[in-house]
């Protein structure tokens, strides 16, 4: 297994199982917020800080950030009960 591989199961493990993936922060903060208010645990991952996101950005034109959200196995059934 590589080494990016293991920081990536470290982080994120294979047993969490993604809810929601949004490129609109507004969603996701709704979203984050309701899972919190319902006590389940969860993980969030945020990315689309690439270099040619960066590049887009200086030229005028809008960046795009996905926004993640994970949660255990065991929660799951919990987490979408709490979305609904």
């Amino acid at each position: 297994m590589s080494v990016l591989k293991s920081i990536w199961h470290f982080f994120i493990p294979s047993e969490r199982t993604l809810i929601l993936a949004t490129f609109d922060q507004g969603q996701y903060f709704r979203v984050k917020q309701k899972l919190a208010a319902a006590g389940i645990p969860h993980r969030s991952r945020i990315g689309g800080g690439s270099r040619g996101t960066t590049h887009r950005a200086h030229y005028g034109g809008k960046t795009a950030v996905q926004h993640e959200i994970f949660v255990s196995r065991e929660n799951e059934h919990r987490a979408l009960e709490a979305l609904r």
